[in-house]
């Protein structure tokens, strides 16, 4: 017969761990989300959403994405959010989401628990202005 199983943390809190939508066992609260917009206002142009900091790594939990009027009617507009050595570089370590997108459409991906390489920026670049960008994520210890 199987009953109730609590976990505590070690740590003498005796906080109860809880197991997050992504499946993850934890008895720490994770850091806040944080957010950035940039508008992509010019084609093949870095824009920066968040660095690295020292001893940790970002994890993208949100993207959303939205073309607006002034994206060509003729041709869609590649969108690409990347990992990058600087924060004003176009050219991609690692491409983390890329998609094409016509004037008035939305992407929204939400859920991810995508992790970026440790000292790597998180970087969006287009071909055709204007796409609007929200990305939100948190930082957490380096992965090793």
């Amino acid at each position: 017969m199987a009953g109730p199983v609590h976990i505590l943390d070690g740590g003498g809190s005796r906080r109860a761990a809880r197991v997050t939508s992504n499946g993850q066992l934890v008895t720490a609260p994770y850091a806040y989300e944080q957010s950035k917009y940039v508008e992509l206002a010019a084609d093949d142009t870095a824009y920066n959403l968040f660095g690295p900091l020292v001893g940790q790594q970002f994890v993208i939990t949100t993207i959303v994405l939205k073309a607006d009027r002034q994206v060509s009617g003729v041709t869609d507009a590649d969108v690409v959010i990347y990992e990058a050595d600087a924060d004003n570089t176009t050219t991609a370590t690692k491409v983390l989401f890329q998609t094409a997108m016509v004037a008035g459409e939305q992407v929204q991906l939400a859920g991810i628990n995508l992790l970026v390489g440790v000292g790597k920026f998180v970087n969006a670049k287009t071909s055709d202005d204007d796409v609007h960008c929200t990305l939100l994520g948190y930082y957490v210890p380096k992965v090793s």
